[in-house]
């Protein structure tokens, strides 16, 4: 019997698609195989860390019996391979397929939490675009609203501490380099967004020692004297006390420079 070149390649590509399935990632499918068996070979891999052996195994499980007793628990355990291998998009998506789907399963509670964490393991250092930060913010937020009771509501809150301490510093940043450029006004601007947002992060006080330097130069005396006041009053660090006597260095400075200026204007 002869093929004609369409069949020839027909017939290659269906061979290879066969190889392809079942031998995916070094993974050696026995025919025959029931869920449970897919399932234990699924878990002997998770336990060796050999994530993209356990990943094949998972989903035919999933493929096999979609609504089965097992089925919840190996779409858990996908998300959860991927988020070993750092593939935290791929974990996002498994571990939402399982909310969706599965919304029965006792592995929901976690699934959220871990959609926050995976957008967290994404977040970049500060001075970069923050989409994934913001991400994890709201389902930080939304995992305490929905399980206030949760075990692990702590280590949500650790993290939303962090997340607002890095958006932040974000801010403070732009207000500093305002600063710096000696563009006084953009400066108070930013370190006044900062304060209103993130009155309660680490990044505070730097904030409101950036604006008194500001208030400075701007001579705006009596605001800056309010602040120098405040701060006074609290606990200081020494950074900080060492701060407060550069800007009280910088005041006194500036005090010398408006009198020089009234002598002129007197000759």
């Amino acid at each position: 019997m002869s093929f004609t070149k369409i069949e020839r390649l027909y017939l290659i590509l269906l061979i290879t698609a066969i190889f392809v399935l079942s031998g995916c990632a070094g993974t050696k499918i026995k025919p025959g195989m029931n869920t449970e068996e897919y399932f234990k070979k699924a878990e002997a891999a998770f336990k060796k860390k050999r994530w993209d052996s356990a990943i094949d195994n998972f989903n035919m499980v999933l493929l096999n019996s979609p609504g089965g007793e097992l089925a919840d628990d190996a779409q858990y355990y996908l998300g959860e391979c991927y988020f070993n291998k750092k593939e935290y998009l791929l974990a996002v998506s498994e571990f939402q397929q399982l909310t969706e789907r599965y919304s029965y399963s006792p592995f929901v509670e976690e699934s959220y939490f871990k959609i926050a964490l995976s957008y967290f393991e994404q977040s970049p250092k500060y001075p970069q675009e923050q989409a994934s930060t913001l991400r994890a913010l709201q389902n930080f937020q939304d995992f305490i609203d929905a399980y206030p009771a949760s075990e692990l509501r702590m280590q949500a809150e650790e993290k939303i501490d962090e997340i607002r301490n890095k958006l932040a510093r974000k801010v403070y940043e732009s207000g500093k380099l305002y600063r710096k450029m000696e563009e006084w006004r953009s400066a108070v601007f930013y370190l006044d967004k900062m304060l209103e947002e993130f009155y309660d992060t680490d990044w505070a006080i730097p904030a409101i020692l950036e604006k008194a330097h500001c208030y400075i130069k701007l001579r705006q005396f009596d605001e800056y004297k309010s602040i120098v006041s405040n701060i006074r009053k609290s606990k200081q660090s020494p950074e900080v006390g060492k701060r407060l006597q550069y800007l009280n260095r910088l005041y006194e400075k500036e005090q010398l420079k408006i009198a020089r200026e009234k002598k002129k204007l007197q000759k």
